[in-house]
């Protein structure tokens, strides 16, 4: 026997402590558990994707999906309300989600050119849902800052999603709501920024949203 071991009885056992066993990690086997939580509930829970994600937020075509998904749903108010309510009354009861809520939010809007256009327009009328509900914990600099990015500005992309947003915003809101919300964001006097470098003009600034039908706003200016 080395001198360095410990003596021990014959025939007895060494127990292990519990909490020097580490349990083995199944990502796929969560998820899956996961995917069969959302389905039980028969459609009283939502998320973004329906699904898996890979290593970088990509969605993977593997594994079962659920069918509560505000990115795969029809592009209108009546989809996407009530995953904004549901949302707004899980961040009630578990405050601590609120800061994961901003940076999903903020990490969809950096990567818009990932989506589909009808995936960004449904991202568009969540946001100005969020916005319309108060949704808990998802300030105005969150969603507005990260559209600021040269390359998806400077692709339209940016423009088309803003431009949907305010006509989704201003359904049910007043324009001194817009005028507050774009202050929160200290976006009040860079929305030319929006706009392409080739087109950030006063003049092309009205003419857009004067197409788009954002009257009302343009009013406001």
């Amino acid at each position: 026997m080395s001198s360095k071991e410990k003596p021990t009885l014959g025939g007895t056992r060494i127990k292990t402590r519990k909490r020097n066993i580490a349990p083995p990690l199944d990502p796929a086997a969560f998820s899956d558990a996961v995917v069969v939580i959302y389905l039980d509930n028969a459609g009283d829970l939502v998320v973004f994707i329906g699904g898996r994600t890979q290593t970088c937020s990509v969605k993977s075509d593997d594994g079962e999906c659920h069918p509560y998904s505000i990115i795969d749903c029809e592009p209108t108010r009546e989809a996407i309300l009530p995953s904004v309510v549901y949302i707004q009354n899980i961040l009630r009861r578990k405050p601590f989600l609120i800061k994961n809520l901003e940076n999903v939010t903020r990490r969809f809007l950096q990567s818009l050119e990932l989506f589909e256009e009808s995936e960004r327009k449904n991202l568009a009328i969540f946001t100005a849902f969020a916005f319309s509900q108060k949704l808990s914990g998802l300030p105005a600099e969150t969603v507005f800052q990260p559209l600021l990015e040269d390359n998806l500005v400077a692709k339209g992309i940016v423009l088309t999603f803003v431009t949907d947003f305010l006509n989704e915003y201003l359904v049910e809101n007043s324009l001194d709501d817009l005028i507050a919300i774009l202050r929160r964001g200290k976006m009040e006097d860079k929305l030319l920024d929006f706009l392409p470098p080739t087109k950030r003009t006063t003049e092309s600034f009205a003419e857009h949203f004067t197409k788009a039908g954002s009257k009302r706003y343009l009013q406001a200016k």
